[in-house]
């Protein structure tokens, strides 16, 4: 019997890292976002009345903005595991907020896999999975596209839980 007070049961020997390309991935995406912002910050700083120096902001927003792609994909990428268990998939993700998900197998309804244009350009894939919970889905980023291939083949063998449809 599991109390409150026992320890949530740890997966940690099976638990599989995201393909390390993501982080390089996850930095790029991070640094357009930021040179956006310093742009924005640019313009904001080139033609509105602030009480600061001109170029003042627009500096600490490149300031923060490389700080935060250099540190979050890196973090983000050693938060991000995955296992695919007897019965069901377990995700764990999150930097600040950690979210656990577990989507039993019996409950999914349909599996397919995603690419962006930077996803294609490092060879990786998203599985994304659809349940029978409307409106619920579980997605898992950065994965080799081959084995994304495989998982999604894998997993759309499994019967799914008829009494749920």
């Amino acid at each position: 019997m599991v109390t409150a007070t026992d320890p949530a049961p740890t997966l940690e020997s099976g638990l599989l890292p995201l393909d390390p390309r993501v982080r390089l991935l996850w930095w790029v995406e991070a640094a357009l976002a930021a040179m956006l912002f310093t742009a924005v910050a640019g313009v904001v700083d080139a033609f509105a009345p602030l009480p600061v120096p001109r170029g003042a902001l627009t500096l600490m927003v490149a300031a923060v903005g490389a700080a935060l792609a250099g540190a979050v994909p890196a973090i983000r990428y050693s938060r991000w595991r995955y296992a695919l268990r007897e019965q069901d998939l377990w995700l764990r993700r999150g930097v600040a907020w950690v979210t656990i998900s577990v989507i039993p197998y019996r409950r999914l309804q349909f599996v397919d896999t995603r690419q962006g244009p930077l996803e294609r350009l490092f060879g990786l894939s998203q599985l994304v999975v659809h349940t029978a919970a409307l409106g619920t889905s579980g997605h898992l980023p950065g994965l080799d596209t081959a084995t994304a291939e495989n998982l999604r083949e894998r997993l759309a063998e499994v019967e799914p839980d008829v009494a749920a449809v």
